[in-house]
């Protein structure tokens, strides 16, 4: 998945707009939170299957850095082995990264949490 994003939204340390795959029903999914701070609940890879989320990062950034222009985000999956890696930007080294394998497929989707933003050039690619 490609996308151009862009943060509307006021600058704050939950900046953020979030990235959804693998949509099985509203309590089986995951998403990529692009948080301008990383915690907990931020600017991470999430798993959403049946209860709370979970953050399955393995490697993630100290925070997304956001800036009043558009961005270039990426997601990669490799569903034989469950790798997933989240570039913003920079297209060569991955702002995150995880191994999950519990969704294979699914639908798509774009949002926040709580800010505003745009959305622009979606494109997806797959093996069929």
């Amino acid at each position: 998945m490609d996308v151009e994003v862009r943060s509307t939204g006021r600058d704050y340390g939950h900046r953020d707009l979030c990235l959804f795959f693998g949509y099985q029903d509203p309590s089986h999914f995951y998403y990529v939170h692009l948080g301008k701070q990383a915690d907990a609940a931020a600017n991470s890879i999430f798993r959403v299957d049946g209860k709370p989320r979970i953050s399955i990062a393995e490697k993630r950034t100290q925070g997304t850095p956001w800036s009043e222009g558009w961005h270039h985000v990426r997601i990669v999956r490799t569903v034989q082995g469950g790798l997933i890696q989240v570039y913003f930007d920079d297209m060569k080294t991955p702002a995150m990264s995880a191994h999950d394998p519990t969704f294979t497929h699914g639908r798509l989707g774009v949002g926040s949490f709580d800010d505003t933003g745009m959305f622009d050039g979606l494109r997806i690619r797959g093996k069929g």
